[in-house]
């Protein structure tokens, strides 16, 4: 009986994760110029984790702060202009060559 409830939770966790995902896809992408002013390192206490940042000012004045990957934070340097991807709740960030 356990199990049937551990299996059953299973289903109902991916489904809700593939439906998410579905949405995902479907919404609008919702790109934006910005250039890169400060980059900065969240290194946690207790913890080996670092988070990666970008401030970044968009074509309008407007400035923000975005998450990027590691892989993005180290390609990217101050001054270089990049394209913000947002598709609902995912973001990218893409350098302009």
């Amino acid at each position: 009986m356990v199990l049937l409830g551990f299996i059953a939770v299973l289903f109902i966790l991916f489904f809700s994760l593939w439906i998410s995902a579905r949405r995902n896809e479907r919404a609008p992408k919702v790109i934006r110029r910005a250039v890169v002013l400060d980059k900065r390192v969240r290194l946690e206490n207790d913890s080996p984790s670092e988070d990666y940042f970008f401030t970044c000012e968009y074509e309008n004045g407007e400035r923000e702060e975005i998450e990027v990957d590691e892989s993005e934070y180290g390609v990217i340097v101050v001054g270089d202009t990049i394209n913000v991807i947002r598709q609902r709740k995912l973001l990218r960030v893409e350098r302009v060559v």
